[in-house]
């Protein structure tokens, strides 16, 4: 079933967050929605039946907690860039003042 392939590419996703590998987390990111279309047209052409329903079910469960941990990564790897452009700023700032 292919949302066990979105559930991998989710998988690598997750791995390079936990890693701080920006890069190919957008890689993944991009295989991942590439398989996202994937999916909606093939259930416009042929519906899932009952077990497979579950099955799709179960995996988005896992799918959904993973992104929900890639987001909490990305906003704590937000915060450090913002840090990091603030702490720039204000060196800046201060090397200036005492120039002039």
């Amino acid at each position: 079933m292919s949302y066990q392939t979105l559930l991998e590419h989710s998988n690598k996703m997750l791995a390079s967050v936990r890693q701080g590998d920006w890069n190919s987390l957008i890689e993944y990111e991009l295989d991942y929605i590439c398989e996202v279309e994937r999916l909606q047209s093939m259930e416009h052409e042929a519906p899932l039946d009952a077990a497979e329903q579950e099955q799709k079910r179960s995996l988005l469960e896992v799918i959904i907690d993973q992104d929900h941990e890639i987001k909490n990564h990305l906003l704590n790897y937000r915060k450090s860039l913002e840090k990091t452009i603030l702490s720039m700023h204000n060196k800046q700032t201060l090397e200036s003042s005492y120039r002039n």
